[in-house]
């Protein structure tokens, strides 16, 4: 497929939450401007409202269907909540022909995306297997992702005009997603590990202390610089990276391994972001570690 009149791609989103507007509105700015979208939450006047909103800004045509929005579609990327991955898929099939390539790029876990894999699937559709390997935001559309399934090289072919940075994992499934679970146990096991630290070492006055002495220890990092952005983020997506947290964690245990460091991550992250502090600082993430833990104090009346 060429980036050039018929001949480009129509796609359908579904789940049109913070994922699906910014792959959607790169698309747009790069050529790709025949897209639809639906999103379960179009069925409540609040939920409705956000949604339209989100998809007027991006350049997207807004159904009222799942039936609708794929209908005649090549391309429907699923950007759901992972805990949603697998009934997004069952309520999308029964609407899927062959010829149509189901893009799954939620963050769950190999044996997740199998179970996706079989609903669309069973419909004759071509399932491939996604992981989205950086923050969203700033890169959108063009954030790097890791493909797999034997319909992956043709969907790279397709995307790749428009600026999607796919690498083909191979045909083999399981491979993206897999990536994609282990490498979290680092990144956000180092998340929940800076948030206990950095709230704990706060009750003795000594969390730049004891930043700066990790960074003696370690000075490739900014210690102080990791811990406010690791904290931002479990502030505002906290409760989505816990979830994807526990996946890593049935991950494991799908491999017989005992999850000691996903679970522990998990309830941490968790901890951080059903606090309050989302709500205190509306949504936006916060400049610095510092904020947080002062609005934690505030918000506990200490």
């Amino acid at each position: 497929m060429t980036s050039n009149g018929q001949n480009a791609p129509k796609l359908a989103i579904i789940g049109f939450g913070e994922a699906g507007p910014a792959i959607a509105s790169g698309l747009n700015d790069d050529g790709l401007s025949d897209i639809t979208a639906y999103d379960i939450l179009q069925a409540d006047a609040e939920g409705r409202a956000k949604i339209e909103e989100r998809a007027a800004k991006a350049g997207v045509t807004l159904l009222g269907s799942h039936a609708d929005a794929v209908h005649g579609r090549d391309i429907i990327i699923s950007t759901v909540t992972c805990a949603d991955a697998v009934e997004a898929a069952r309520q999308v099939a029964p609407h899927l022909t062959s010829g149509q390539t189901y893009l799954d790029v939620n963050s769950v876990s190999p044996v997740t995306k199998a179970e996706v894999r079989d609903a669309i699937e069973a419909s004759g559709a071509t399932f491939v297997e996604a992981s989205v390997m950086s923050p969203i935001f700033p890169n959108r559309h063009k954030s790097p992702m890791l493909a797999c399934g034997p319909g992956a090289s043709a969907l790279i072919s397709a995307l790749a005009p428009f600026g999607m940075d796919i690498e083909d994992m191979g045909p083999e499934f399981g491979r993206a997603a897999a990536t994609k679970m282990f490498r979290s146990i680092v990144f956000k096991g180092l998340e929940a590990l800076l948030g206990e630290c950095v709230v704990a070492a706060d009750q003795y006055g000594v969390a730049e202390k004891v930043l700066d002495s990790i960074g003696k220890n370690y000075p490739q990092l900014d210690w102080n610089e990791l811990a406010s952005y690791f904290m931002g983020r479990s502030v505002v997506h906290g409760v989505r990276r816990a979830h994807e947290m526990e996946e890593v964690a049935e991950t494991l245990k799908a491999m017989d391994m005992q999850p000691f460091m996903a679970d522990g991550a998990a309830k941490r992250i968790s901890w951080l972001g059903t606090s309050g502090l989302k709500e205190h600082f509306a949504g936006r993430e916060p400049e610095s570690y510092h904020e947080i833990v002062a609005a934690l104090k505030e918000l506990r009346g200490g």
